[in-house]
């Protein structure tokens, strides 16, 4: 079903995104009253959010991931289908009735060598190809179970992490490998994310940390709370925070773990954590993470949080409606802004980031960040 974008202010947001328009100011907010030069943090600031609920043509109101593909596309997975913004400026939402397993879409990821989607739902995993979509169910492929929490690829291997453990499709070959309790390091088969490295695999577990998996060498490293205490953190910084582990992200070398008791950040040798109480944190309860260079990008069920490890700006809701942002520099007192655009919720459930913006999907809509100007790192041409 395909249907005009309802809003201006949505076409205009997603040519912007997908490259075809400068960042138009014509939705900008006033200039932040002296505000600090974008070049003294370690990432870029949000400037201002642009929101689209079901009023701008959102098929639901709760979105559960976002995703920028490489053709500039945007893909939102929502409580009521997969929508995707078409080449013509038009919508698409694609729902069980053109294929897709289950309406309800939890995560996406793009295969970068095909440019194909594959998005999993609360009953079953799909490949989105060229307009069509083909199922994966438990009972006709190797899936280990229909609830598909997080997708990953790695070389020609579709990574998916489930209800009943990890599962591994080579694309290839069509052959699928299960990894849970009775064949790995796992100690239970509740897997709710996968983090694809440069060299492994990372799954996070639900009541079991981290598992590490090299493919080539057949191999399983575990990473589990050291305290072994779910509501104290008792040893800081001396490995995964907690055992619940809701979301796990990689890029640029670091790993960073989400749990619903606080945040933990893996460089390969050194173990960082922060729980609300102690640093600038937004919230102990994190939904999810997403990694950007050295950069973790933190949905908890009070706003955002960004942060290298050591400088952090958050993005709350007030009272009223009204952004607040939060910019915590080491040695520094904090430092806080009223904006006067705001995410649509605090409970946020997914984001993607890139050089250019950020998106957030939420409990009540989608938002789109746009950042204030700032130097772009080079890319691996320009620093030759």
């Amino acid at each position: 079903m395909k249907t005009k974008l309802l809003s201006e202010k949505w076409w205009m947001t997603l040519l912007t995104a997908a490259g075809l328009l400068s960042a138009v100011n014509v939705f900008a907010d006033p200039p932040a009253a002296n505000p600090s030069p974008a070049s003294a943090l370690p990432f870029p600031l949000i400037e201002r959010f642009e929101n689209y609920t079901e009023k701008d043509g959102l098929p639901a109101h709760k979105a559960h991931a976002v995703l920028k593909a490489s053709d500039g596309r945007l893909w939102v997975g929502t409580y009521n289908g997969l929508l995707v913004r078409a080449q013509d400026g038009t919508y698409h939402r694609y729902g069980p009735e053109d294929g897709l397993s289950h309406k309800m879409v939890m995560c996406l990821v793009e295969d970068p060598q095909t440019g194909d989607i594959w998005a999993g739902t609360m009953r079953g995993l799909n490949r989105v190809s060229g307009g069509r979509i083909t199922a994966y169910y438990q009972t006709d492929s190797g899936l280990p179970n229909n609830v598909v929490y997080g997708v990953g690829i790695r070389e020609d291997v579709l990574w998916v992490a489930t209800a009943a453990g990890a599962g591994a499709l080579n694309l290839k070959t069509g052959s699928w490998k299960i990894y849970d309790h009775n064949n790995s390091i796992m100690h239970e088969p509740w897997c709710y994310s996968i983090a694809c490295a440069k060299d492994v695999v990372y799954i996070g577990v639900w009541g079991g940390g981290i598992v590490e998996h090299d493919p080539k060498l057949g191999t399983f490293k575990e990473y589990r709370d050291p305290d072994g205490d779910f509501q104290y953190i008792l040893v800081p910084d001396s490995g995964p925070i907690n055992d619940i582990t809701s979301w796990v992200a990689w890029d640029d070398g670091v790993l960073w773990q989400a749990t619903y008791f606080g945040l933990a950040r893996y460089d390969g040798a050194r173990w960082r954590t922060w729980v609300a109480a102690k640093s600038p944190l937004a919230s102990d309860f994190v939904n999810f993470v997403w990694s950007h260079r050295h950069v973790g990008w933190v949905g908890t069920d009070r706003g955002v949080s960004v942060t290298d490890g050591s400088t952090w700006v958050n993005y709350l809701v007030g009272e009223h409606g009204e952004g607040l942002m939060e910019i915590h520099r080491p040695n520094q007192p904090v430092e806080k802004r009223t904006m006067t655009t705001a995410l649509p919720n605090s409970f946020v459930l997914g984001i993607y980031v890139d050089d250019d913006d950020v998106w957030f999907a939420t409990s009540n809509g989608l938002s789109h960040g746009v950042f204030a100007p700032h130097s772009k790192p080079a890319t691996v041409a320009e620093a030759r």
